[in-house]
């Protein structure tokens, strides 16, 4: 293998698989806006960078000391940590801090929208959905319930549907009904209440 290949691909390694690895694993759990390519190669770099620095006092000696000359597959673990291990576990310790008031209050959430904010806290509700034809459908959003989030249309799936009084209260629930599936396209704004009210 010529010398400038080697190096292509140890900057492939080391300053761009990590950051697109964190960027994938964030956006599973977290969504994520879509950017053009240029911006996505900026953000790889940019997070593989920090990657770098956070692993920097294992890998500085690791490669100044010599460390990858003890055993080839010595050398594959470390580049296996580097470039996969620790990029998968980036974007969960990242997701736990902010969870925690005393560190969100310093950052922007990363969250594209407030539904996304709203789907990712996973919590059960009831919804009541103002639709653009002035009237109200409405349903409990549970465990077994969906949401899809960016960058895809903000579609729900409620599975329990119940009847709406005229002034906006619920009513029965009803029960030959397996759900209700509506799109972003149909409503005006949603309204979430305690599941107190069941």
């Amino acid at each position: 293998m010529k010398l400038y290949e080697l190096n292509s691909i140890l900057l492939l390694v080391f300053f761009f698989l990590p950051g697109f690895v964190s960027l994938k694993i964030w956006s599973l759990f977290h969504g994520r806006k879509e950017v053009s390519q240029h911006a996505l190669i900026y953000d790889c770099v940019f997070f593989s960078i920090v990657n770098f620095a956070l692993l920097s006092p294992i890998a500085i000696p690791f490669f100044v000391y010599g460390w990858y000359k003890i055993h080839p597959v010595f050398l594959a673990l470390f580049i296996l940590l580097f470039s996969l291990v620790a990029p998968v576990l980036w974007p969960f310790l990242w997701g736990f801090l902010i969870s925690k008031k005393w560190i969100y209050r310093f950052f922007q959430l990363p969250y594209p929208t407030a539904w996304d904010y709203f789907v990712y806290q996973r919590k059960t509700c009831f919804m009541l959905i103002h639709l653009k034809d002035d009237s109200m459908v409405g349903g409990h959003y549970g465990l077994n319930s969906y949401a899809s989030t960016s960058p895809d249309e903000q579609s729900i799936y409620l599975e329990k549907v119940y009847k709406i009084n005229p002034d906006g209260t619920f009513g029965e629930q009803i029960q030959d009904s397996f759900g209700l599936v509506i799109s972003k396209d149909n409503y005006k704004y949603i309204e979430f209440f305690y599941e107190a009210q069941e």
